[in-house]
């Protein structure tokens, strides 16, 4: 069986859709018979302001989604890539773990 990994994202309201769609073009979200699969959790994210925004060390608050996909481990690559071209930050947040999944998928055979 192949391995698959989750990938978490967070990315601005206004691009989420841009972002998600390009890391689904680009392979993720495929599962058995399933493709462009995604969950959405809708929040508030908060950093400091770094010295190249608005008022260095200010805190910057803005509505965010949190994206999570299922990537095969030979396509996790191209969706990390296509999410760094995509995101509008200059440091996207980003993590990816090995899953088990709890069904073979048919074309799943290696």
């Amino acid at each position: 069986m192949k391995q698959y990994y989750k990938l978490d994202f967070y990315v601005p309201a206004t691009q989420a859709a841009t972002v998600r769609n390009a890391v689904l073009e680009a392979g993720a979200g495929r599962l058995g018979h399933y493709t462009h699969c995604s969950w959405e959790t809708a929040g508030r994210g908060q950093r400091m302001v770094p010295g190249v925004f608005g008022n260095p060390g200010s805190v910057l608050a803005a509505d965010e989604v949190k994206i999570e996909v299922i990537v095969a481990d030979d396509l996790l690559q191209s969706a990390v890539d296509a999410l760094l071209a995509k995101h509008p930050a200059e440091q996207p947040v980003f993590c990816y773990y090995p899953v088990g999944i709890g069904f073979p998928p048919d074309d799943d055979a290696e």
